[in-house]
């Protein structure tokens, strides 16, 4: 006879086997948000920003997430570096503004400890009071830093894969589009926090099968012309504009304004394309600008969101109208979606909320929980496996 312990295992792994999505409890749960922070977020690339936010010697951008901070800035010598925002000494922040520029060296604010913009110390007030301190083994700590396509890349803890690797199958679909000379656009920029678990706005972003009934605005932009597949892993979308003029006002008129753009193929002249980058990130490329969104757990029902649009610099008198259309559309779909998400989220406390059941165009979702669930087998369980038990339980199942 198996042990009570060896039992309980067994039906663990039942439930693992034969479960297609997240069950409700990992949506609530605080002792699986602290293993997603660990196992998920401290391990994968996080975006901090693009490389004309900090186009000069001294910019800087900061980002707090999962307990971590980083710092990211371009130096006298017009390198990019990234440190964990932390002073050597006690540990406050060096600088606590999202973005502006600093001197030229980095002092810490509370005892004023300095470093050079390459992170070496060099500077220690009353430094004849320390016992042994050697300044060289002192010098803020680098964090892993990836320069794609213009977007600023950081990651807490060292993994094997670089961030080009993980995103060569994206590598030609999205080249064209010329990021890396792109400027931000005035007023996009976002960051704020969300009443919800973080995977639960990706459930919703995952697939679109919600597009004709939940996004009208899409639906007449699109319509019928939207796909979600995966190219070699990583999700891909794809919603091609209509040549029917749309009943809303700010989509008939974004179908009429869009000028033609000399570095797109004819292809993606009318193409709204959407890549995924895990664990929580979207970059959405229009033909008139891009954009991403991204999330970061806070709590197992608090979520950051940060979001910003950039284009390239042109001229021509339409293209302010057709990107104020465009956000136009993309605010009015993501106010939809912040009701649905919400919805959701309390769904989940309910005593009948639904088994898995997704259709086969909601593949991207299953997609995703497949993921999260690779990475965290315990969150492949219908049932919460005990308070205090999640770590250990998910150990076991390794």
């Amino acid at each position: 006879m198996p042990s009570s312990d060896n039992a309980k295992l067994v039906q663990t792994r039942i439930n693992w086997e034969t479960s297609d999505c997240l069950a409700p409890w990992t949506y609530y749960d605080e002792e699986l948000l602290e293993l997603e922070k660990n196992q998920i977020f401290r391990k994968n690339w996080l975006l901090v920003g693009h490389i004309n936010d900090m186009p000069n010697p001294r910019d800087y951008l900061t980002m707090d997430a999962v307990g971590e901070r980083a710092l990211v800035v371009r130096g006298n010598d017009n390198q990019i570096r990234a440190f964990h925002n932390v002073c050597r000494h006690r540990g406050s922040k060096l600088l606590d503004s999202p973005s502006g520029q600093c001197a030229h060296a980095l002092t810490c604010p509370f005892h004023g400890w300095t470093y050079q913009l390459d992170g070496k110390l060099i500077g220690v007030p009353a430094e004849n009071t320390f016992r042994n301190l050697d300044k060289s083994r002192n010098g803020l700590v680098p964090l892993d830093l990836e320069v794609w396509m213009g977007f600023i890349f950081i990651r807490f803890e060292n993994a094997k894969q670089s961030l080009a690797q993980m995103l060569r199958p994206m590598q030609d679909e999205i080249a064209p589009y010329k990021i890396a000379q792109m400027q931000p656009l005035e007023n996009t920029r976002y960051d704020d926090i969300r009443p919800y678990n973080w995977k639960v706005f990706h459930d919703i972003d995952n697939e679109g099968y919600h597009v004709p009934v939940g996004h009208p605005a899409l639906q007449q932009l699109y319509g019928k012309n939207y796909s979600d597949q995966l190219v070699d892993g990583l999700p891909v979308s794809y919603g091609v504009i209509n040549d029917q003029p749309a009943k809303l006002w700010s989509v008939r008129n974004y179908q009429k304004l869009l000028p033609r753009f000399d570095h797109l193929s004819e292809k993606n002249q009318k193409l709204w394309l959407y890549g995924g980058i895990f664990p929580s990130m979207v970059l959405g490329l229009y033909p008139d600008s891009i954009e991403f969104y991204m999330t970061l757990p806070v709590s197992a029902d608090k979520t950051r969101v940060r979001g910003a649009a950039y284009a390239l610099p042109d001229p021509r008198p339409e293209i302010n109208a057709v990107r104020y259309l465009n956000r136009r559309i993309n605010n009015a779909t993501s106010a939809e979606d912040e009701n649905f998400v919400r919805q959701l989220q309390d769904g989940m406390q309910s005593s009948v909320f639904p088994q898995p059941n997704l259709s086969s165009i909601e593949h991207g979702v299953r997609e995703f929980h497949r993921q999260l669930q690779e990475l965290l087998p315990v969150a492949r369980l219908k049932h919460h496996p005990g308070k205090g038990q999640v770590a250990q339980t998910n150990l076991s199942l390794r």
